[in-house]
This record gives structure tokens, C-alpha cells and sequence, in this order.
């Protein structure tokens, strides 16, 4: 009887593309490990310290996904000569790109493929499985697939009733939580090789959750600063739980300001001291390049920039005075470890 091989992938927590990787995992191994992060430098920090450790040479197999590993990790591996045969890392953001995280053996990094498609962790993951022969093609995984690469690459919002299906899977993931998501997610392409269609229950959670959005938005947009950048660009800064990043910066663009180009929603309870995300409000304007500028990273619709220790605590002091001027502090602060 063939040994069990011993798996772990390192993937992204906040969004579905980095949970699908975990849905493929599951169903081209069975029983995995699995380590997820918000961000690229706390999933850096953690594949080191696993690293360092030595816990990685155990495992048969290393995926990193939806996320790039970054250095000094990736040296590290490349001078291993049995990490690097084990290793491989599949990402989609344009940072990464930047970084030349994509000039190791080990790693696959395309934003957007030689026929225009653009492209997400989850597909490149399932790409990869299913050519190695460790995962056989469904019409069900087929549609899963694609709807998590709708919604990641924002081109969910030109595919008609396909786009709002995709934009549903995340607005089940804030619905449920991420550890029902993706064993719901697992079990329904498991046990159907079919369409992909969503059950009475989800449909039901996914409604509510729209309802509650609605409310909750229109207040959160109430105490909202507006700004202007250094380039000249006007944009808006908002206090907002993380979970409404993706439908407050939908929220907004209905509204059709005129000369709004971005939205930076500031949520000081992710990850370890707070994250802010970038939206772009005007089509076609690169917040990524915004981000970036700030420390930061991500793709021309959406991106984010971490929060230190020091800005939140100041933020906080700030708050407690002026909202203008603790949103406006935050918004020009750069991240930086």
C-alpha cells in the first residue's frame, strides 16, 4: 500500500482565492496541513520560521500559494537541494513580479498569460494538479475554479449573472467564516461532479448578508474624509471592519462621484496591527501603484498596505480627537518592517 504523502501548503486567509488553493489541496491529496496569512510578510515570516526550525523537510510536498514567498526565504530554499525539489510557490500579484520572485526554479508567478487572461493562485494550482496527473478535471471544479478567478481578478463585474454568482462565493466566505467555507466549498465538489450551484441555505446566508451590507454601508459611507493626494487624485478614507472592503468599494462606485479616482478603507482589527485597503473607484485608475508607493502591494482594482504598531496606537490617540485627522494620518503613513 502506497505511503500517505505528508503535504502543506502556506496560503492567503482573506479571500477566496487563497482558500480555494486549500479546496484543491484537499481534494488532490485527502488530508493536508495547511498555514494561511493575511499578507506576504507575515506568510514570509512564518514559512521561515518553519524554515529555521527544520520543520519542512518532512513533508513530501511544499505549496505556496495565492501568496509569494519572498527573501530571504527563497534563497534559502534554492541552496537546499531537497527543499527545492519539494517547494513551489504560485502567485498572481504584480509585487512579486517586481520583486523577481519569479526567477527561481521553484516559483511560478503570472498576473496575466500570454493569451490576455489573467490570471489567480487557484487556477494556477489547479493547472498544475491536473497536468501532474494528481487531480482529475470536473465540470464542478471546472466552474469552481473559474467563478474564484472571476471574483479575485474583479472580472466578475463584466460576466453578467457567471460575475454575480462569483461575487456570491465571497460574500458566502464573510457569511460563514472560513473554516465552514472551505469544508462547505470541499464537499459540494467532492460529491458533485456536475454543475456547481449553491444550496437553499447558502443562498439564504448570502441574502442576509447582502441585507445587513446595505445598512451597514450607508453608515459607514456617512463618516467618510475626502482628500487629495500628492498627484493631485481625490480620494475617500474610511474607518470599516475588513469584511466590507470588497462591498463598501462596490457601494461607492454606484454612487458615481465624479472626481473620486480611489477609497482606502482602514481596518485597524486585521491582521496584527491593522491593514488599509486600497479600492479603485474610477475605472481603469492602478491603486496598486498607490499601495505600492506606501509600502504596500496588489493589483489595479484592489491592494493593501499594513499598519505598524506605532501608527495604530497613534491613530488611536488621534481618533479619540479628530477623525479627520487620525484617517488623514494613517493615509499618508508608509509601512515599512
Amino acid at each position: 500500500m502506497k505511503k500517505q504523502e505528508k503535504i502543506i501548503i502556506f496560503s492567503h486567509e482573506n479571500d477566496i482565492d487563497g482558500l480555494g488553493n486549500i479546496i484543491l489541496g484537499k481534494m488532490a491529496f485527502g488530508e493536508i496541513e495547511y498555514v494561511l496569512a493575511s499578507n506576504v510578510n507575515i506568510l514570509e515570516a512564518k514559512f521561515r520560521d518553519c524554515l529555521e526550525k527544520g520543520l519542512l523537510h518532512s513533508y513530501d510536498r511544499i505549496f505556496v500559494t495565492d501568496l509569494a514567498l519572498y527573501n530571504p526565504s527563497l534563497e534559502m530554499v534554492s541552496k537546499d537541494p531537497e527543499l527545492s525539489k519539494k517547494v513551489l510557490v504560485f502567485d498572481h500579484h504584480r509585487s512579486a513580479l517586481n520583486e523577481a520572485c519569479d526567477a527561481y526554479s521553484f516559483t511560478k508567478i503570472v498576473e496575466t498569460d500570454e493569451n490576455g487572461r489573467k490570471r489567480c493562485g487557484t487556477d494556477l494550482f489547479y493547472e498544475y494538479l491536473v497536468m501532474n496527473g494528481l487531480l482529475s478535471k470536473t465540470t464542478s471544479l471546472d466552474e469552481f475554479v473559474e467563478l474564484t478567478r472571476l471574483e479575485d481578478t474583479w472580472e466578475w463585474k463584466k460576466t453578467g449573472k457567471k460575475g454575480l454568482k462569483a461575487h456570491d462565493l465571497a460574500i458566502l466566505l464573510n457569511g460563514i467564516g472560513l473554516k465552514d467555507y472551505i469544508e462547505s466549498i470541499y464537499t459540494k465538489v467532492k460529491e458533485n461532479e456536475g454543475s456547481f450551484e449553491l444550496t437553499e441555505n447558502e443562498r439564504r446566508v448570502i441574502e442576509e448578508k447582502k441585507a445587513e451590507y446595505l445598512a451597514k454601508l450607508q453608515r459607514i459611507w456617512s463618516e467618510a474624509e475626502f482628500f487629495v493626494d500628492e498627484n493631485e487624485n481625490r480620494f475617500a478614507g474610511v474607518f470599516a471592519d475588513y469584511e466590507y472592503r470588497n462591498e463598501l468599494g462596490e457601494y461607492v462606485r454606484e454612487i458615481n462621484l465624479d472626481d473620486l479616482k480611489y477609497l482606502i478603507i482602514i481596518a485597524l482589527e486585521k491582521g496584527e496591527f491593522g491593514q488599509k485597503s486600497y479600492r479603485s473607484i474610477e475605472a481603469g485608475f492602478d491603486v496598486g501603484k498607490i499601495a505600492e508607493a506606501h509600502g504596500g502591494n496588489g493589483h489595479p482594482a484592489a491592494a493593501s498596505v499594513n499598519i505598524t504598531k506605532e501608527q495604530k496606537e497613534k491613530c488611536l490617540v488621534l481618533r479619540d480627537r479628530n477623525l479627520r485627522e487620525s484617517i488623514k494620518y494613517l493615509v499618508e503613513s508608509n509601512y515599512s518592517e
